[in-house]
């Protein structure tokens, strides 16, 4: 659980720089490295932080494409699609959703002729509705 104000702060700097020291962190937001790692550890054991990644530039590996891709399934195909997502690397992330559609996902692709083979293979399942990304202006 999030306790006051300081563990806001590392949150946010932890969000920018999840390689920062505690050393680093404390000196931004007034405490010391050994305080900072402490209040990291209980905000990692209450999982407040769930995990730490790499984010990857898609473009710089080739994938100049993304999208999104709203799907609707019937329910009796629902469980079955979700366990054969698995074999799509195009999906970078999915979420289960409320109304018309039930799924929405982020995909990247090398170019159109890629996407194009990705929604073949998807309306295999289902009624996916694709939007291209132009650009991303937040990203968190």
């Amino acid at each position: 659980m999030v306790k006051d104000e300081l563990d806001r702060k590392i949150l946010c700097y932890l969000k920018e720089n999840s390689r920062a020291s505690y050393a680093q962190i404390g000196r931004e937001i007034g405490l010391s490295a050994s305080a900072v790692g402490e209040r990291i550890q209980r905000l990692e054991e209450t999982e407040v932080i769930k995990g730490y990644k790499t984010l990857i530039d898609p473009k710089k590996m080739g994938l100049s494409v993304s999208a999104y891709i709203l799907m609707s399934l019937e329910s009796k195909n629902f469980h079955s699609f979700v366990e054969i997502m698995k074999d799509y690397p195009e999906i970078e992330h999915c979420s289960r959703v409320t109304g018309e559609n039930c799924l929405i996902m982020k995909i990247n692709v090398k170019d159109s002729g890629h996407l194009q083979k990705f929604i073949d293979r998807l309306a295999k399942h289902g009624n996916p509705s694709t939007q291209v990304i132009l650009s991303d202006l937040i990203t968190n």
